[in-house]
């Protein structure tokens, strides 16, 4: 795993799609389309920009809007940064491809799927279980639902995947691409398509357009073998799910993250008591201080964040794990525990719980601006 995490990401070098700053976004789908592409890059002098398909995904107009209009300024990586800079900008900024620069040009990309491939052959990878990565706490619409829900609720999540489900049981996925590429201009669409465009997302139901043969693994595969199969079919996801349960989803990010550089905090966060195991102890920091980022960003009155690990006892080859989150944040101090058999999956419901704290936190702020509203 160290040996990947320094490998300067030179070695995984592919060729960017650089677009004029003045395309419209119109020409931005077809050339996402045409290279089953999820980022373009623009070159503008000398400032260097991404437009992600998120950011088309809000657009309005994508016939008079400019790729200048959804593109944002990015972090560059240079030829001699390592692939665990490049993972945590792609974790950072939620980008599947980054630009490798140097003196103002771009000279290349790194991928999430050229260091996922080589993540494939790392020994320390090979017996996790896709259980220990995936995210929990799905958004999930129903197929009856329309794309502008769809839209809407990957929109507001930052997120690319949705499961739908039909009486609670999967039956596809919609994804990002598939109402992107809706979008796409109605000389290039047939038909039935350019109806489609016509009568607007709100009226069109998901199971119109989704995939219904969704990639699915049960929650005890190897994450080796879903990671493969996930790059061999070209998914970006794979949903997992023991019987009929949903159980969560891993996509692409939740890969590179093992690969990432630790996280830096404006306030101090520690985690003591890793256990032996070099890679249940990463996956543990690396959900721990995902969250506390997270956290710090959407309530900044947090002063320190501790989590404290108790092995509790033991049984054959498994450990039951009690996990005690501390938050010191604005002359408080918020304790959170859980306690399993699975060390990620604590961090997992220690997560909820902190999110909680940040929803109560401005639902208070909100009561309290409108109880200050003058009375008319």
């Amino acid at each position: 795993m160290e040996s990947l995490k320094s490998s300067k990401v030179t070695a995984f070098l592919t060729t960017p799609v650089i677009v004029p700053s003045s395309s419209p976004v119109s020409e931005i789908i077809g050339i996402m389309k045409n290279n089953n592409l999820y980022e373009v890059f623009i070159q503008d002098g000398s400032k260097l920009g991404i437009v992600p398909m998120r950011e088309v995904l809000k657009a309005s107009d994508i016939t008079n809007m400019k790729a200048s209009s959804l593109m944002f300024s990015l972090l560059k990586v240079s030829p001699e940064d390592t692939v665990s800079k490049a993972a945590k900008l792609m974790n950072d900024y939620r980008l599947r491809t980054l630009p490798v620069a140097s003196q103002r040009t771009i000279e290349g990309a790194v991928t999430a799927q050229s260091v996922c491939r080589a993540l494939l052959g790392v020994k320390e990878f090979s017996d996790v279980q896709v259980n220990k990565l995936m995210k929990r706490n799905l958004v999930t619409v129903g197929k009856n639902d329309s794309l502008s829900k769809a839209r809407n609720l990957m929109i507001e999540n930052g997120i690319d995947q949705l499961p739908v489900l039909d009486s609670g049981k999967l039956c596809g996925i919609i994804s990002s691409h598939h109402i992107v590429f809706l979008m796409f201009p109605k000389e290039r669409l047939s038909r039935d398509m350019y109806f489609h465009e016509r009568a607007g997302l709100a009226d069109l139901k998901i199971s119109s357009l989704m995939d219904t043969n969704p990639l699915v693994c049960n929650p005890d595969e190897k994450a080796q073998e879903v990671l493969k199969s996930m790059l061999d079919q070209g998914k970006t996801y794979a949903i997992v799910k023991l019987w009929d349960e949903l159980q969560g989803i891993v996509t692409y990010r939740d890969f590179v993250g093992l690969l990432a550089e630790p996280e830096t905090l404006e306030v101090p966060a520690y985690i003591v008591g890793l256990p032996k195991d070099p890679f249940e102890a990463h996956l543990a920091k690396v959900k721990f201080f995902r969250e506390a980022q997270s956290l710090q960003k959407s309530f900044p009155k947090v002063e320190e964040i501790r989590a404290m690990i108790k092995a509790k006892s033991k049984s054959s080859e498994k450990r039951r794990y009690e996990v005690r989150v501390s938050i010191k944040a604005a002359g408080n101090v918020f304790t959170y525990s859980e306690e399993g058999w699975d060390l990620p999956t604590l961090f997992d419901g220690i997560q909820s719980k902190m999110k909680r704290l940040v929803t109560q936190k401005r639902d208070r702020r909100r009561r309290e601006s409108i109880r200050k509203l003058p009375h008319t």
